[in-house]
């Protein structure tokens, strides 16, 4: 059968799949609670799985592998160490957080500091930064689809938008029933990967032998040629300086602890030993995604050294699938990467829903607003943000774990003290956090135009959230201590 008549056949099934997945999360959804977080009812399972789906998005499918082909082993030290050092961060602050009743992370703000403004801040930030690596699941997406149907990327990325917005519209019941399926879609996918991947090599040994040989440029647009051993030398001989490896925990690293859409996870789940269990299951079965990110970045680079015919890393494993390494497999496969952009997209689309009407509108315009005419403002929201994810996606990043790690900096640098210093410790203020955050926010933005219009990004040797969490820590501690004591005369 032709080839893309099956990968047709494939993408059709996925979707009527989905749309049946995704519909029951609107009979279920009553209320503001049921839409942000699904009533807090969660199960172990339930939970598990859309934490996992949510996690795992198309800047681990797409750009975690294709680092890995271009890099090597340093994307583990630059993106995945961190992400799971994050993770820690969770657990410590699942113990606090499921003591507070909130629908949104703002929420806590407000509560625990007294500022409307504070929440409203973090509202607005929610918006900008979540419509903003949206673009990163769309252009993933896109890149699969334009590859799976053999269609252009434009159109393609229209789809994911219609998919993205329809399990949004449910709210968290609908996305953590669509994140069930899609979590198990990742997870096949990548093992049906790994194990051709392997087949064809002949092993991890052989693997490793053929990877210490590599001396191409991963693709004719990569800035050079990767040395031998490059590929298994923890930085890349120097294409990754060590500074810059470490520092991304800044972004990535506690971007991930302090990013609303895991502490919303905790909020969602039935209570704080679910909440723990959830985190602790999840790294684990995480862990062994990775894994077989980690084959199908290295070994595809060793079965092909050089893609003649793309010009990023994300478009680095729909190629192989779709080329390299085919076989009656593929297309479900390249589904397996759509899924994750999708179960990713919607998770996010929704909190950034949660930011404009909950933070913004209710907070400071009209608290009293109806159920139904609230739950409505969202879908409005839901359908408008999409709506400019998708137009930027129009012309994307060139690196989706890059970017992403940038993004998430912004979290670390605003979000983190104001969460994490007013659950432990009992002199933060509020002064102390608005300033916090205010001064990690113009910290983080100064060094990202730092990096992209005066040194340029080739050429930064440190993260910009480092010198925007340091900012705000310092901030956060001096200005919550004078108050604080100011307080007490």
């Amino acid at each position: 059968m032709n080839k893309t008549i099956v990968y047709l056949l494939y993408f059709t099934l996925y979707t009527i799949i989905l749309l049946f997945f995704g519909k029951g999360g609107f009979k279920q959804t009553k209320n503001a609670r049921d839409f942000f977080v699904a009533g807090n009812s969660l199960g172990l399972l339930a939970s598990i799985f859309t934490f996992s789906a949510t996690w795992f998005s198309a800047a681990s499918m797409q750009g975690v592998s294709g680092s890995l082909y271009a890099y090597g082993y340093n994307t583990v030290l630059y993106a995945i160490v961190p992400w799971f050092l994050g993770a820690a961060f969770l657990v410590v602050l699942a113990s606090r957080l499921k003591q507070h009743d909130i629908l949104t992370v703002p929420e806590y703000f407000y509560k625990r500091y007294d500022s409307k403004w504070l929440q409203a801040m973090a509202g607005i930030m929610i918006v900008i930064t979540y419509i903003l690596y949206m673009i990163i699941q769309v252009r993933g997406f896109g890149i699969v689809i334009s590859e799976l149907l053999d269609i252009n990327y434009i159109f393609a990325i229209v789809l994911v938008y219609l998919f993205v917005i329809y399990t949004s519209f449910g709210g968290l019941f609908s996305v953590t029933k669509t994140d069930g399926l899609n979590i198990v879609l990742t997870a096949i996918g990548t093992l049906l990967a790994t194990v051709i991947i392997l087949r064809n090599i002949g092993g991890i040994n052989l693997m490793h032998e053929g990877a210490a040989l590599i001396d191409t440029k991963p693709f004719p647009r990569f800035l050079h040629n990767t040395e031998q051993g490059a590929l298994l030398d923890p930085f890349a001989k120097g294409e990754l300086p060590p500074l810059l490896t470490f520092t991304s925990f800044f972004g990535w690293g506690l971007g991930l602890a302090a990013n609303p859409q895991y502490a919303i996870r905790i909020a969602s789940a039935k209570n704080t030993k679910t909440a723990i269990k959830m985190i602790c299951y999840s790294v684990f079965f995480l862990a062994c995604i990775y894994v077989g990110m980690m084959v199908i970045g290295i070994g595809g680079r060793v079965l092909q050294p050089t893609i003649q015919s793309i010009d990023s890393v994300d478009e680095v494993f729909p190629y192989l699938i779709n080329n390299v390494i085919y076989s009656p497999f593929s297309g479900f496969i390249l589904i397996s990467i759509t899924a994750a952009a999708i179960s990713t997209a919607n998770s996010q689309l929704l909190i950034a829903a949660s930011g404009f009407t909950y933070d913004l509108y209710k907070n400071l315009v009209n608290p009293n607003i109806q159920e139904d005419r609230f739950l409505n403002l969202n879908r409005v929201f839901i359908f408008a943000a999409g709506t400019v994810s998708l137009l930027l996606a129009i012309n994307p990043p060139e690196s989706l774990l890059i970017y992403g790690g940038y993004i998430w900096g912004f979290f670390s640098s605003t979000f983190l003290l104001p969460l994490y210093g007013g659950l432990f410790w009992r002199k933060a203020t509020k002064e102390g956090a608005v300033a916090a955050f205010i001064m990690g926010l113009f910290t983080m933005s100064v060094f990202m135009v730092r990096t992209f219009l005066v040194v340029g990004e080739a050429n930064t040797l440190v993260h910009p959230a480092l010198p925007g969490v340091i900012a705000s820590a310092l901030t956060f501690y001096f200005v919550s201590k004078y108050f604080y004591e100011k307080g007490r005369r």
